[in-house]
C-alpha cells in the first residue's frame, strides 16, 4: 500500500512536462473519484470514466493513462480515509457532489444572512464599513434590513409583481417610506439564487483554498474568477467557503471591485452567518408603513431637510 501524499508526488511528477498546477489539480481530484468508484463498482463500469479523463486533458493523456493504469488497473490503494463523516467529500469532482448541494438549498423556505463591506487600500490594510445589512429571503421575496452600527436604519422589502419586482422602503431616522418598481424578476440580490450560481461553477473553480475554522464551523474553500459569468474582468475574484458536515455555504466573498474614483482602493463584500432554518413568519416579507411617515424619497427627504435648516 502506497501513502495518499506520496502518490499525489509521484503523479504530479508523471504530469509537471507539459500539464499547469491547476490541471494537475483537477486531474488528480478526478482521479481520486474514479478510484474511489473502483472500489464499489466492477472495473468494466469504471474504464469509461478513467478514459473520460485521459482525452479530456490531451496534453498529458499518456502520463495520465499510466498513472490512472497503476492506480486501477494495479490496485493501489492511496484515496484519503474519508470516515464515516465523509470530510473530504470536495476530492471528488464537482459535478459528483454539487447537485446533493443544489437539493438541500431547495429544502429550505426561507434564509437570513449577514452582509458587510470591506475598503481594501492599496497598503492591503482593511477597512469594515459600519454599515452592514441581514438578509431574509423566502421562496419568492426578500428583505433587507440595514443598520448603521447598532442603530436599525432602514428596511427594504422586494415582492414579486408579474416580470417586475416593487421595492417598499421605510427609514427610520428620516420618518419616511419610499416605493419604486424595478425591471426585471427577483433574485438579482437573493442570496439563496447566488448560492445556487455559485454551486453550478465549481466545476471551473480556478482553486481550491483548503480547509479554514469559520465561525467554529470547519469549511472547505473555492476560488473562482468572477469573468465566469456575465461580463465581469478576470481580476475580481470570489471566495465561496462550504461547511465540510453540512455541505452548506457559510461565507461568500466578492473582492477586488473598484471604487468610484479612488484607484487606490477596491471592496470586498461578505456574506456570512447564514441561517438556514430561521422559522420566519410569513409578516416576515409583508411591507408596511408606521403611522406618520411621509412618503419621498430619501435623497428628496434629506435636501429639503437641509434646505429648511440654512
Amino acid at each position: 500500500m502506497r501513502s495518499n501524499k506520496r502518490t499525489k508526488k509521484t503523479i504530479k511528477q508523471w504530469l509537471n512536462v507539459s500539464a499547469k498546477p491547476k490541471t494537475r489539480d483537477r486531474i488528480w481530484r478526478e482521479v481520486l473519484f474514479v478510484q474511489e468508484q473502483s472500489r464499489k463498482t466492477d472495473s468494466a463500469l469504471v474504464r469509461p470514466n478513467i478514459w473520460r479523463i485521459i482525452m479530456k486533458t490531451r496534453t498529458v493523456k499518456f502520463a495520465v493513462a499510466a498513472v490512472v493504469a497503476l492506480i486501477v488497473i494495479g490496485g493501489l490503494t492511496f484515496l484519503p480515509s474519508k470516515g464515516t463523516d465523509g470530510k473530504q467529500w470536495w476530492l471528488a469532482p464537482p459535478a459528483a457532489w454539487s447537485q446533493e448541494i443544489m437539493d438541500a438549498l431547495d429544502t429550505f423556505n426561507s434564509v437570513t444572512c449577514r452582509e458587510q463591506l470591506v475598503t481594501v487600500m492599496s497598503d492591503g490594510s482593511e477597512h469594515t464599513s459600519m454599515t452592514w445589512i441581514k438578509f431574509y429571503t423566502s421562496n419568492n421575496s426578500y428583505r433587507r434590513d440595514i443598520y448603521d452600527g447598532d442603530f436599525f436604519r432602514e428596511i427594504q422589502w422586494y415582492v414579486p409583481d408579474g416580470g417586475n419586482m416593487n421595492q417598499h422602503s421605510i427609514r427610520f431616522d428620516l420618518e419616511s417610506y419610499f416605493i419604486q418598481t424595478h425591471t426585471g424578476s427577483y433574485g438579482n440580490n437573493d442570496p439563496v439564487d447566488r448560492l445556487r450560481m455559485y454551486v453550478g461553477l465549481l466545476d471551473e473553480a480556478d482553486g481550491q483554498l483548503g480547509t479554514e475554522i469559520i465561525d467554529g464551523c470547519e469549511c472547505v474553500g473555492f476560488e473562482i474568477s468572477a469573468s465566469k459569468y456575465g461580463s465581469n474582468p478576470d481580476e475580481w475574484m470570489d471566495r465561496i467557503w462550504f461547511d465540510v458536515e453540512t455541505k452548506l455555504p457559510v461565507r461568500i466573498e466578492k473582492l477586488a471591485r473598484p471604487i468610484t474614483g479612488r484607484a487606490d482602493m477596491t471592496r470586498t463584500t461578505i456574506q456570512d452567518q447564514f441561517d438556514y432554518d430561521p422559522g420566519l413568519t410569513e409578516d416576515t416579507f409583508i411591507p408596511y408603513t408606521p403611522e406618520g411617515f411621509v412618503f419621498g424619497h430619501p435623497d428628496d427627504i434629506e435636501a429639503a431637510r437641509k434646505a429648511s435648516e440654512n
